[in-house]
């Protein structure tokens, strides 16, 4: 414990850190998952009035992105840097995630989703800025309180059902649902936070992805949030089982079996947990966290509708713009990004960008040692009796042709380590790429043979991820597939049987191919040989005829007492 203490402790800024040029100031952590740290913070901004304007501090919530797996807090700032080579390319490429998540954020406006105020880059990582939710989560309201009532959870679906069915007509999808990312405002009013793995459809249904890695929440996602070739169109189904998945918990108080799973260890009905449960509630739950997409509800309305609930509606009220005194707050348009002096500008870097920077090493590495020789050229000149002012014709010219050329081979030089850099980067990314989606592929494909409990199969697949990646998890899915491999055998062993009667540790059985007698431990192993005609029972021993009409006498404990005898005792 003191250990995971102080690690946290070495992962988050210090109390009364500010950022953004002072303009924001930490307090404390009040969230700390995968892919972020939540700070609450205070904005030190000002109130304006016709007359004049008083400076104010405004609770908000301060979102830093930080990929504890890939990434660790630099000892001696309080910059984030990758943990491993394999972690910069991660933290790279998913750092514009945030960004992401800001805009599908910036755009959706309503009354149960937390509202967005800036986002800023500093400290090699982002930071978004949104609204402070004074309240509790829901999952911390069954850790305090216990199971949640029935008519009160309705009354929050409602709202979130509202919510999500909002986003889904802007084809946005939230993708991670769950009691921790709903939280309960002092005026009992749900808000839903985190959009950090949401999705935004197009026109042609090709999502931009707030992260582009594989991430789920076990217990809550569903099953084809596990297949990247699962959510390539868009379809309110995996929000449905989220929705349905948070349901289950909020009125059990446990944490449903993860999807992938239902089909092995199947799922217990929540009133068996609940009694209190409606028979109708309980109906919309399972048909909400149905395994195949198409048994589920289509849409939202259809779910609140057989709770007997209709959509919340979203009273979107405006503000008179005239009114004497307005909080002065970042306008949440294009760009929502900003740019100060100490910050960086968020880009996504492209190939011209990258052109511009090998440019500038070729100037470095090639013109400064051209000019420093052409300066002691020109001393060298002066030294002879060469005024610089005064050349001849015929010096001129030939510093003019050596230009010249000077600058045709620095050009066809330039051209060259361009190109061949950029084969060097392709080829980089390319074979990144490729393990990457190997290792994706492999994961979808090994939880997939689980779920058909072909677990030799999963194991294999699972063994080859971890030679990529390994990870806590995947060494416990192969561990569960030993388990389950050693029990297959066992069934297969047991097969071979039939059971007959116990005898002390063990039993007596038959071979189904032979049809000789023998016993067995609880393992399936033969301890007594199957090689008998018949068995009877000899006080607390027991007697096995062979085929020679003789028989073998052998104690509770498998030993053999006697061999060969000419009568059963």
């Amino acid at each position: 414990m003191v250990l995971k203490y102080s690690l946290r402790i070495q992962m988050q800024l210090k109390q009364g850190y500010k950022l953004h040029q002072g303009k924001y100031q930490l307090l404390n952590v009040i969230g700390n998952g995968g892919f972020s740290l939540t700070y609450k913070g205070i904005w030190n901004t000002e109130i304006r009035g016709n007359l004049g304007k008083i400076p104010a501090k405004v609770p908000v919530c301060i979102k830093e992105y930080f990929l504890k797996d890939y990434c660790r807090r630099d000892s001696n700032s309080p910059n984030v840097v990758a943990s491993s080579p394999n972690g910069k390319e991660v933290f790279k490429k998913n750092k514009d995630g945030l960004i992401k998540e800001a805009k599908i954020l910036s755009e959706v406006h309503h009354p149960n989703i937390v509202s967005v105020l800036e986002v800023f880059r500093q400290n090699n990582t982002v930071y978004i800025v949104m609204e402070f939710i004074a309240g509790q989560s829901l999952k911390q309201e069954v850790v305090e309180k216990g199971m949640l009532k029935e008519d009160y959870l309705l009354k929050i679906v409602q709202k979130i059902g509202s919510a999500l069915s909002f986003i889904h007509k802007k084809n946005i999808l939230h993708l991670d649902i769950k009691p921790s990312n709903i939280l309960i405002n002092q005026g009992h009013n749900p808000k839903l936070i985190d959009f950090g793995i949401s999705k935004r459809y197009g026109l042609t249904d090709q999502q931009e992805t707030s992260t582009s890695m594989l991430a789920v929440s076990k217990g809550y996602a569903s099953i084809e949030q596990y297949d990247i070739e699962g959510m390539q169109v868009f379809s309110p189904c995996p929000d449905i089982y989220s929705l349905g998945a948070s349901m289950y918990h909020l009125l059990t108080g446990q944490v449903p079996t993860e999807s992938i799973l239902i089909s092995t260890k199947g799922l217990a009905k929540p009133r068996t947990l609940n009694p209190l449960i409606s028979e109708k509630t309980e109906n919309v739950i399972l048909k909400a966290m149905s395994i195949n997409s198409i048994d589920r509800y289509q849409c939202v309305e259809d779910m609140l509708l057989e709770l007997g609930l209709s959509l919340d509606p979203c009273e979107n009220s405006s503000k008179d713009e005239e009114d004497s005194t307005h909080l002065i707050t970042p306008s949440l348009k294009e760009p929502i990004f900003t740019d100060n002096d100490d910050d960086t500008v968020l880009f996504v870097a492209n190939k011209n960008s990258k052109k511009k920077i090998i440019y500038a090493a070729i100037i470095i590495t090639i013109i400064i040692p051209l000019s420093i020789f052409i300066f002691k050229g020109s001393k060298i000149i002066e030294e002879q009796g060469l005024n610089s002012t005064y050349t001849n014709d015929s010096t001129t010219q030939i510093l003019a042709k050596d230009d010249k050329q000077t600058k045709k081979e620095e050009a066809e030089n330039n051209a060259a380590a361009e190109k061949a850099i950029e084969r060097i980067e392709q080829k980089k990314l390319e074979e990144q790429e490729l393990t990457n989606k190997k290792y994706e592929d492999l994961l979808i494909n090994a939880k997939r043979y689980l779920a058909n409990e072909e677990y030799e199969l999963t194991k294999s697949k699972f063994q080859e991820a971890n030679s990529i990646s390994s990870s806590k998890e995947i060494e416990e899915y192969i561990k569960l597939c030993n388990n389950e491999l050693y029990k297959e055998e066992k069934d297969k062993r047991y097969e071979r049987y039939e059971l007959k009667m116990k005898f002390g540790n063990f039993v007596v059985a038959r071979n189904k191919t032979t049809g000789f007698f023998g016993a067995i431990d609880s393992e399936g192993h033969e301890i007594i040989a199957c090689k008998y005609l018949s068995t009877s029972r000899n006080g607390a021993n027991r007697s096995f005829l062979d085929k020679n009409d003789l028989y073998d006498i052998y104690g509770p404990d498998g030993s053999l007492i006697q061999e060969g005898a000419s009568s059963y005792k």
